[in-house]
């Protein structure tokens, strides 16, 4: 019986998000520049394809922890989430739903809520 409880314990443990450590990458500025519109995230492109290996596998929890909130989200129909942060300034500044051709950065999740790819295009993936 006691075996089972520290088994069950150290399942638990595993469990819990971990903190994430992008280094010198500079959360602050991509998190306050929603929908990419104040030209901070458009200087960050090429670190955050440096970290790209870093965000793969990551959990909802701990994308919403280190990167904020996405700009918008698309819903596919297996249960797969995705992730739309626009790195720069465009149409979708003015109405987050106009079309666009903006850089972005999409994040792909698996239906256990982990980033399976991350993909740097212009537009979103529904356009």
């Amino acid at each position: 019986m006691r075996k089972i409880l520290i088994i069950s314990f150290l399942s638990l443990a595993s469990c819990r998000d971990k903190k994430v450590d992008f280094g010198k990458f500079d959360l602050q500025s991509f998190k306050t520049d929603r929908g990419g519109c104040e030209g901070k995230r458009v200087n960050l492109i090429e670190e955050l394809k440096t970290i790209r290996p870093k965000i793969l596998g990551l959990t909802e929890n701990q994308i919403y922890e280190t990167l904020g909130r996405y700009d918008f989200q698309i819903l596919s129909r297996r249960n797969e989430k995705i992730f739309v942060f626009f790195l720069e300034k465009g149409p979708q500044c003015e109405s987050i739903q106009n079309a666009t051709q903006a850089r972005s950065m999409i994040l792909y999740f698996n239906a256990s809520s982990l980033v399976k790819e991350v993909s740097f295009q212009f537009g979103s993936p529904v356009d």
